[in-house]
């Protein structure tokens, strides 16, 4: 049977070696000729001459694509070649008979295509990475390029010699536009639809200026008036402002989709006038968008609701002029679509955007200015006040670059801020409207003590707020690159190695997306954790005889057993192979021994403290460090609580290594002595009566073991006795002596019995013969 199974192993390894031989010849060249053309696009690269970065840019794009469904393929025959392997079994040892014949070629052959396979993954990934890097260098050339010809200057635009081709230019533009119209009409008359297309689209205009009214309405009624009700907070004014805003600009989205595609089906946006429409579209909405949260802003009519801290004149004021700033913006980029489709001049173009970045700078300058942001709360006056100061800065910049020639430099600058502040805007939207619903769940989730827990509601708003911010950070990163000139192929490929990971130096960091796996099965598994400790806490264990020490011991070994799970299943979802981590942690140990000695042996002696149990929570010990309660047994160290209330921190290797004194370690009976002593005058059997029966009275003494009293000794003063007797527990130990010695008082007060004070008597034997008393004086 054995031979059976071995001769069809061989045969279907041998089946595999024969199929795959081709196949890999065919992918060995393929590999080459991608080593030999990334070679060619570096050599160009290098020496400046490329000619069409786009083309080349696709073209290690493709070649990086090729390479990866290569690498793909090659893992999976990886794969197949070590369960193949697997399949032969071990090689046999020294001192083990040979194998046949034919099994050892088969491994010979499977071993070689292994070695091969290996050896073309490490070149499809050195192709891999030389095209990334080749990627990364062309972006960076890309983006060196931008910023060259941005601080390259021309000819001023009010030059009159500019000034003239501008103008001749604009004539130009605009009878390619009539033309445009007139030769739209003129193709409608002949097919007997013009009158028809022009009733559709005065309809559509229309339609799109109507929904304006209810739809706004709509939005006030429903979110914004009801939001308004509630106590005004940070939060909550962002997001009646984003009420507002989206109160403006959903109609205008509705508005411009049915414009755009009546147009689109009336035949007047044609592939050449295609790019205008959407600029308009988008202008208009950006109006919409700044007159919305401007609105909800400086709220004219609704102080308590105002997020900035001015009063409603001045909040008027700024926000004509932010709205200002945006329909400039728009202009520029409409009649920059509208040019460049119409094949307006370069003095033309130019002229616009030095138009429009100049009107953006004065009116970012009159924006800025400190009378228009006088406010009386200081602490917000300073951050505004920085602001400002950097406004007025950007406008000086962009209207004397504008002025000099450099209009690029202007434009680019004057859009930027534009862009920069609508993006803010609406992240900040985001995060009012994120933090009022992580507010929200918390409220309806949490008990009502815990909602009232200031302390506890403080470290969640800062905790849900970070993540919020963490988040939109990450998400606003890649438009912003985009946005200052960075490529979005270089964009988008960062992302993805952001998301999916990247190596360096052949290992590998995992992606984003798994880091956020593995802390989501740590959390998991924790919470997990804490809610069975909870469940056993609670359920089993309250309903057992369990000692609260030994109920602490279990919670507190399973958490452990939690925590290390969590561990290794968190390690285990980033794709590390817990078999390395062990080879890692051997090759760790011998530091481990020495610079983390004595951790390790406070943590070993804290698991001893936890199974063995010669101290547990709850424990009355005494320690050479203290005496009290033990509180806590952590993975290092144990809390004693004295009596006087205060804390000792004792290392777990020292109650194992120590004596340690543990008044409750089986049970919590203990023995109590009071000794007292009486004159020589009384009747010792009547004392130890009395004292028995103050032990027997007593409620917290037990009756068995009986209480019994011991005649110590004759003492100097007194006749000295003991009266010794058990508690059920210990620790009311001083309360019991206590209460004892006031009965045995008034006992033997009652019966008459003297407890004597320490006395001595002095006998002198003899004096000197100089000794001579005085006598003393008296008066007659």
């Amino acid at each position: 049977m054995r031979f059976l199974r071995t001769g069809l192993a061989a045969f279907f390894v041998a089946l595999a070696v024969i199929v795959s031989a081709a196949a890999q010849d065919d992918r060995s060249q393929a590999i080459e000729n991608a080593a030999n053309a990334v070679a060619e696009i570096r050599t160009a690269i290098n020496e400046d001459a490329v000619e069409e970065p786009g083309v080349v840019e696709q073209r290690l794009r493709d070649l990086r694509a090729a390479g990866r469904v290569q690498l793909s393929a090659i893992e999976r025959e990886l794969e197949a070649v070590r369960a193949q392997i697997d399949l032969l079994g071990p090689a046999p040892g020294e001192n083990e008979p040979p194998e046949s014949e034919i099994l050892a070629n088969e491994r010979s052959q499977l071993e070689a295509r292994r070695a091969r396979l290996a050896g073309e993954r490490t070149r499809v990934l050195a192709n891999i990475y030389e095209t990334n890097e080749l990627l990364a260098r062309l972006s960076g050339a890309q983006v060196g390029a931008l910023y060259r010809s941005l601080t390259e200057r021309e000819a001023s635009p009010l030059l009159p010699g500019q000034l003239g081709a501008a103008a001749q230019s604009a004539g130009d533009v605009a009878g390619r536009i009539e033309r445009y119209f007139t030769s739209w009409g003129e193709t409608r008359r002949g097919e007997g639809a013009y009158g028809r297309s022009v009733a559709i689209i005065i309809a559509a205009l229309l339609v799109s200026l109507m929904i304006f009214g209810p739809v706004s309405r709509w939005i006030a009624g429903t979110f914004s008036a009801a939001l308004e009700k509630r106590k005004p907070s940070p939060a909550r004014r962002v997001v009646v402002a984003g009420l507002k805003m989206a109160a403006r600009t959903a109609p205008g989205i509705i508005g411009g989709l049915i414009i755009i595609e009546t147009l689109r089906a009336q035949g007047i946006l044609t592939p050449a006038g295609e790019a205008a429409a959407p600029a308009f579209w988008i202008g208009v909405l950006s109006i919409l968008v700044v007159s919305g949260f401007t609105a909800g802003f400086f709220a004219p009519s609704l102080p308590a609701w105002r997020i900035a801290a001015i009063d409603a004149d001045r909040g008027r004021a700024a926000s004509r002029l932010a709205l200002a700033i945006v329909v400039v913006f728009s202009l520029d980029e409409l009649l920059s679509a509208i040019g460049v489709a119409a094949r307006a001049d370069a003095a033309l173009l130019q002229l616009v955007d030095a138009a429009a970045a100049i009107a953006i700078g004065v009116c970012l300058f009159l924006l800025s200015r400190s009378r228009l942001w006088r406010m009386d709360d200081k602490k917000s006056a300073g951050g505004w006040r920085l602001l400002r100061r950097a406004g007025r800065g950007l406008a000086i910049v962009i209207v004397g670059a504008a002025l000099a020639g450099y209009v690029p430099l202007a434009n680019f600058i004057a859009t930027r801020i534009v862009y920069l502040a609508l993006f803010i805007g609406l992240a900040w939207l985001m995060r009012a409207i994120l933090a009022e619903f992580a507010l929200a769940v918390r409220n309806r989730l949490a008990a009502q003590e815990d909602r009232e827990d200031q302390a506890g509601s403080a470290n969640y708003r800062f905790w849900s707020r970070l993540l919020i911010n963490t988040m939109l950070v990450i998400a606003l990163a890649p438009a912003v690159l985009v946005l200052f000139g960075v490529p979005g192929a270089m964009v988008r490929d960062l992302s993805t190695q952001a998301l999916f990971g990247f190596n360096i130096g052949g290992f590998h960091i995992p992606s984003v997306a798994k880091l956020l796996a593995a802390v989501l099965v740590f959390v998991v598994i924790m919470g997990a954790t804490t809610l069975i400790q909870r469940a056993i806490q609670r359920g089993p264990l309250a309903h057992s005889r369990a000692d609260a020490g030994v109920q602490n011991s279990l919670i507190t070994l399973l958490g452990y057993a939690g925590l290390i799970i969590a561990l290794f299943a968190s390690i285990s979802s980033l794709g590390f192979d817990l078999g390395n981590l062990a080879l890692i942690a051997g090759a760790l140990s011998v530091g481990i021994g020495f610079g983390l000695q004595s951790i390790v042996n406070n943590f070993v002696s804290g698991l001893i403290l936890l199974f063995e149990r010669p101290i547990k929570v709850g424990d009355w010990i005494v320690t050479s460090s203290g005496e009290g309660t033990v509180k806590r047994i952590s993975v290092r160290s144990t809390e004693i609580e004295t009596f006087d209330r205060s804390s000792i921190i004792v290392p777990n290797s020292e109650l194992i290594s120590s004596t340690v004194t543990n008044w409750t370690h089986k049970n919590r009976i203990g023995r109590i002595t009071v000794p007292v002593g009486v004159s020589y005058g009384s009747d010792p059997e009547k004392v130890k009566e009395i004292l028995l029966q103050c032990a027997h009275d007593h409620p917290l003494i037990v009756s068995y073991p009986e209480p019994f009293v011991t005649w110590m000794d004759f003492g100097a003063s007194s006749l000295d006795f003991e009266i010794r007797a058990f508690l059920a527990d210990i620790s009311q130990g001083l309360t019991v002596r206590t209460e004892l010695r006031f009965a045995i008082f008034k006992a033997f007060h009652e019966a008459g019995v003297e407890i004597p004070f320490p006395q001595q008597d002095i006998y002198v034997k003899s004096l000197p013969e100089s000794f001579t008393p005085k006598k003393e004086s008296g008066h007659a």
